[in-house]
């Protein structure tokens, strides 16, 4: 990954997304094995198509930044965290990521 797909955490939300407003929290609770409720995740990432590093088996877990709605379309915003401390964001369901560095 280029050094244009990394974006560095700090004051305020470096995406203007509204969704991402808690990320930094969010992470914080995932790592910690608190999912909140409504957010879908923890199921292993495969990276099938080495859009991320390559790891063992396991290594990257994915997650809903935004709690469900049963009936309502999840989107296509998701998160992986990886085992060694990675956080990774995609807009576009696993297409492209975007590294989040300071989380």
């Amino acid at each position: 990954m280029g050094m244009r797909d990394r974006v560095i955490w700090g004051e305020g939300n470096p995406f203007s997304d509204p969704r991402l407003v808690g990320l930094d929290e969010l992470v914080k609770n995932l790592r910690q094995g608190r999912i909140p409720p409504g957010v879908t995740g923890g199921s292993i990432f495969a990276n099938h198509d080495l859009t991320l590093p390559m790891k063992i088996h396991g290594h990257y877990r994915e997650y809903d930044v935004v709690p469900t709605v049963k009936g309502v379309d999840r989107g296509k915003l998701r998160l992986v965290l990886g085992a060694g401390g990675e956080v990774y964001i995609t807009g576009d369901h696993y297409g492209k990521f975007r590294r989040v560095l300071g989380l």
